[in-house]
């Protein structure tokens, strides 16, 4: 009778032990509220705000992020106030590593330290370049930067080349950037050496309006993003209503995380 008895006590036991780990396992499943602090690492000369004569940068308030691990699918994590060093939350299972892209974007992918689904714009636009005197900037969404944390603090790195450009004289119709090789599109990004691998590019960049009325420049400057690389053929187009000036150059490379000064542009015959 003794020998039953202890029987059954330990199969209690033990199966108290399996609804202590099953709770665990569950608890640690469980999505909860968190919190990334970000900023930008050494070299990084560009991405949300930048003072353009310090080339220091910083979030703005209401910026969003992708954050990503083996647990968690692209999950959107937003800080409400801007700065250096800004603070994002969300919603997400907490896990050993995590993956972060910037700006958020739709579709991206985790399969082991590769993100699928990174895209530089083919189209860049921003409404300042259709005010005079107000073009010193980018399109938002198109400098891409990303980061991963054992932990809940996250340097982000840009994984694109940005070009500035000076057309003078007024009205603009359009600039594009063209090469032998891809410039933008859809990318896979491998974390563990911030290799940009091209999956749908496009060997042209535009600033996306076409009208002579819409983008202006005078005295200032469009910055236009680019994935780092080799090219070769490489040329730089604006487009007036009647003229057009244009730069190529036969090979260039440019580097992740750099401004190249690509010259000023003239309305001349």
């Amino acid at each position: 009778m003794k020998n039953y008895i202890l029987m059954a006590v330990a199969g209690m036991l033990a199966l108290s032990s399996c609804s202590s780990d099953d709770n665990d396992s569950n608890e640690q499943n469980v999505p909860r509220q968190m919190t990334f602090t970000a900023g930008f690492g050494n070299g990084a000369q560009t991405r949300a705000t930048m003072d353009f004569s310090t080339n220091k940068v910083s979030f703005d308030a209401n910026d969003e992020i992708s954050i990503l691990s083996t647990k968690n699918t692209n999950t959107k994590f937003t800080t409400t106030a801007g700065g250096a060093s800004a603070t994002f939350s969300g919603t997400a299972v907490d896990d050993t590593k995590f993956y972060a892209v910037y700006p958020y974007t739709t579709g991206l992918a985790l399969s082991g330290n590769v993100i699928s689904g990174v895209v530089i714009p083919t189209s860049q636009w921003n409404a300042q370049w259709a005010d005079f005197d107000k073009n010193s900037s980018w399109d938002p969404k198109a400098p891409i930067a990303y980061a991963t944390a054992i932990g809940s603090s996250l340097t982000f790195r840009l994984l694109c080349a940005i070009l500035k450009i000076n057309a003078k004289g007024g009205w603009v119709g359009t600039i594009t950037i063209s090469a032998d090789q891809n410039l933008a599109g859809t990318f896979s990004l491998d974390t563990s050496t911030g290799t940009l691998t091209a999956t749908a590019g496009s060997k042209t960049v535009t600033t996306g309006k076409k009208s002579v009325n819409e983008l202006k420049a005078f005295d200032d400057f469009l910055y236009i993003a680019i994935a780092p690389g080799s090219y070769t053929n490489f040329k730089v187009r604006a487009e007036w209503m009647d003229f057009i000036d244009e730069k190529t150059e036969a090979s260039i490379t440019f580097a992740a995380g750099k401004i190249y000064d690509m010259g000023t542009f003239y309305p001349l015959p």
